[in-house]
């Protein structure tokens, strides 16, 4: 018995054209999500700047940045931090915020970083699901 394999052979006019435009949405929706998460970081900065504590230097409310990048897995994200990096040994660098944030043994704890960010989740929530929404639907229209 002799077997017979049939092969079929489909053209699909203007699919790489397709493909450009999808990868050109992908692109564009992946700015706009980025956009969204580098907003709500801004409201959690501006509210720990509001908390921060004062000194006399000011170094502390200075120091607040948002840090935004990618991670090695290509993740995006916004970070807001505050005090001293990792290998930042300058006098304008206060490495006391953790002990002010979290006490120590000889002072209790006086957090302003997670009421920041607790008082700023609703905000953010509402801002990522309405700018999300948006994008779909633009998207999708």
């Amino acid at each position: 018995m002799v077997r017979r394999t049939s092969r079929s052979n489909i053209r699909v006019d203007g699919a790489e054209e397709v493909i450009r435009q999808l990868k050109r949405a992908n692109a564009e929706i992946t700015k706009e999500i980025r956009d969204l998460i580098s907003q709500a970081a801004e409201i959690v900065f501006r509210e720990a700047d509001s908390r921060a504590p004062i000194g006399a230097t000011g170094n502390t409310r200075f120091s607040l940045e948002i840090n935004i990048g990618t991670s090695k897995k290509g993740a995006f994200y916004a970070n807001v931090t505050v005090g001293a990096r990792k290998g930042d040994l300058s006098a304008s660098a206060p490495f006391y915020v953790t002990f002010y944030e979290y006490g120590s043994s000889h002072q209790p704890p006086r957090p302003f970083m997670r009421p920041s960010m607790d008082k700023s989740r609703a905000k953010v929530r509402k801002l990522l699901i309405e700018g999300v929404k948006a994008v779909v639907e633009r998207v999708g229209a």
